[in-house]
């Protein structure tokens, strides 16, 4: 598997930090062009809760379900890929409140699919393109706080 891992310190609260990372609506304007998902359950968000996600990273179409594993909340949020996706990947969020405001960590493991081709795929692209995508979401979730 492979591993990405960033951070961000953000002059906000891990409060309001965290409610925006549950506002799908907002997040999807942060991440258009990369990654946009949408809530497909009924309820409260909170473990089981199920997203769809269609994102392009690296110059590869992707399109997954993922289901929330851990939900502490202003703290922690954990998922998964689930169903048939081929691709398999973990996500944690993990907020710190800090003299600042709040320092917002994620970080992801994946792997593609295809083995060996998969693994080729990953080191020449897709995972400096997945750096490249959490330093824009952070960056963007970043700003919209801060505006």
């Amino acid at each position: 598997m492979t591993k990405v891992t960033k951070s961000i310190e953000i002059e906000a609260s891990p409060e309001k930090v965290f409610a925006l990372m549950l506002d799908a609506q907002k997040m999807n304007e942060i991440t258009k062009g990369s990654l946009e998902g949408e809530i497909t359950s009924k309820g409260p968000i909170g473990v089981g809760t199920t997203i769809h996600y269609i994102g392009k990273s690296g110059g590869q179409q992707a399109e997954f379900d993922m289901e929330i594993t851990e939900f502490v909340k202003d703290k922690r949020l954990s998922n998964r890929t689930i169903g048939a996706s081929k691709l398999k990947m973990t996500g944690t969020w993990t907020l710190e409140p800090t003299a600042k405001g709040t320092k917002l960590a994620v970080t992801y493991d994946y792997e593609l699919p295809y083995s060996i081709l998969g693994k080729i795929v990953d080191k020449l692209r897709v995972s400096k393109a997945m750096e490249k995508d959490t330093e824009k979401e952070l960056s963007g979730i970043k700003k919209a706080l801060e505006a």
